[in-house]
């Protein structure tokens, strides 16, 4: 799995070389932070790299998030987000499944609903550098399509438990809106089948609104 981060840093590194030229167009007078009393909106697309026994058998997959921020006025600095995300993760495929006439042996599904406290660096320029952490609740479903002896079934198994993460990000305006590349380390503190817990990183590319006070 190491490689796979490594290759997954690799291309978000190249996808930000090559938008900087398309960056640097924008009015730097549009590097608004989010002020006391405003909310904003988010939304992002991007992958997952699951790790640690949880990823040992496990592909890159698809993760997306939906979410709402908000800056009280008694908190200082200090922001939150409500959101909520999905990671879909395949398993690596087998010449035994194959074998069997199942290109796939099965998938598993995480959705998080997490709640995360914000805070932006002060960088001087329009590019914004900030850190996020949260709590969160954690739904993870693994399903096997091949389960069992001959005839096989499909089977499944769900958990609900508490998870927490960490990370940074990168924002810049290209008014009206704003575009962030954000990495985190995400920890489901339980995971179906005996694993005991689900950590993966998503890599998230996304678009931040703020809306009008």
């Amino acid at each position: 799995m190491t490689s796979q981060i490594v290759r997954a840093l690799a291309v978000a590194a190249c996808t930000l070389a090559l938008a900087s030229p398309v960056l640097a167009q924008a009015d730097g007078q549009n590097s608004q932070r989010i002020a006391s009393g405003q909310w904003a909106l988010d939304g992002s697309v991007g992958f997952a790299v699951p790790v640690g026994d949880f990823g040992s058998t496990l592909n890159t997959g698809l993760d997306v998030m939906g979410a709402v921020e908000y800056r009280p006025a008694a908190t200082g600095g200090i922001y939150f987000r409500a959101e909520v995300g999905h990671s879909g993760f395949g398993y690596s495929t087998t010449s035994e499944f194959i074998s069997l006439g199942n290109p796939s042996p099965g998938s598993v599904s995480a959705w998080r609903f997490a709640a995360n406290g914000l805070y932006d660096f002060e960088t001087h320029t329009p590019l914004q550098v900030y850190a996020l952490a949260g709590l969160g609740l954690y739904h993870l479903t693994n399903t096997f399509d091949l389960c069992g002896t001959a005839p096989f079934t499909s089977c499944s198994q769900s958990t609900n438990g508490i998870g927490f993460n960490l990370g940074a990000g990168l924002r810049y305006p290209i008014n009206p809106i704003q575009l962030f590349f954000e990495l985190r380390y995400q920890l489901a503190l339980s995971a179906p089948f005996g694993v005991g817990n689900a950590p993966y990183f998503p890599f998230q590319f996304g678009v931040r609104y703020l809306l009008p006070r």
